[in-house]
């Protein structure tokens, strides 16, 4: 595959990829007309209890905080000159031989050899350590006094797992 078609049959690809991945806007959409109008209870007994909550007049604002894991990130390594890492620098040998096969010639001949390791063991480098990212959603809930949700605001989000481009999305499973 090359040329223009390889490039759009890769940039399909990305685009379908994508397509499954449903983003921050879309999840806050999403959960706006889902649990506004719903009880409160319901929600947290399904999502769970709220981290703090703050009394306003006639409602109640509610920081909530769900789907908290985390994802391990590998590490990532590449490989460096061999050279600059004085692996491969290897070792040069030149040999010259001087004959006279009569008394107006004169021969002269160099041979060198070398040898390197370089091809045979490329060193990595450390780019980045592995490491523990974590991933959850946070929303602002605001309750009436009646317990029905008024409000709902997604205050963080972060990626998902995999190619995901939203937790909040996972959580309350938005397509």
């Amino acid at each position: 595959m090359s040329g223009r078609f390889g490039k759009a049959l890769i940039a399909a690809g990305i685009s379908l990829a994508a397509a499954g991945c449903a983003t921050t806007q879309q999840a806050q959409s999403a959960i706006e007309s889902r649990f506004i109008g719903q009880s409160s209870d319901a929600f947290f007994a399904r999502y769970g209890m709220p981290l703090s909550s703050f009394p306003l007049n006639n409602s109640t604002l509610y920081r909530w905080r769900g789907g908290e894991t985390s994802v391990q990130i590998p590490a990532d390594y590449g490989k460096t000159d061999p050279a600059a890492a004085g692996v491969g620098a290897g070792k040069t040998r030149s040999t010259t031989q001087v004959s006279n096969p009569n008394p107006n010639t004169t021969i002269t001949e160099t041979t060198t050899t070398s040898f390197s390791i370089g091809g045979l063991l490329s060193p990595q480098a450390l780019l980045s350590p592995a490491r523990t990212l974590p991933i959850f959603c946070e929303a602002q809930v605001t309750v009436d006094a009646k317990g029905l949700i008024v409000g709902m605001r997604i205050m963080q989000d972060t990626r998902g797992f995999g190619l995901s481009l939203s937790r909040c999305a996972e959580v309350f499973d938005v397509k």
